[in-house]
């Protein structure tokens, strides 16, 4: 069964300089990786990715956008919404 998620992209330029190698930042003030935080759940599309492959999740879909229209080049960069479509690797 596929399932749908999608997210703000967080790696967006205009959030922060320091996302420019496409992950979250963990430093003294932000000290849990994005996916283990006790508030909100802020990622770039690299991050959930690397979430995914972890959870053994299989990506067979992703859209990245801007204004509603498919982002091609410098995504992480340039996308505001992440839009991804994945199964289990079990198939369940």
């Amino acid at each position: 069964m596929h399932r749908v998620v999608s997210f703000p992209n967080f790696g967006h330029w205009r959030h922060a300089a320091s996302l420019l190698a496409g992950r979250m930042p963990v430093t003294r003030d932000i000290p849990y990786p994005w996916y283990d935080t006790p508030n909100i759940h802020l990622c770039t599309p690299k991050d959930f990715e690397i979430l995914a492959a972890k959870l053994g999740l299989q990506i067979t879909a992703r859209e990245l956008l801007a204004n509603g229209m498919p982002v091609r080049w410098m995504p992480n960069l340039r996308a505001t919404l992440a839009l991804y479509r994945f199964e289990s690797r079990a198939g369940g």
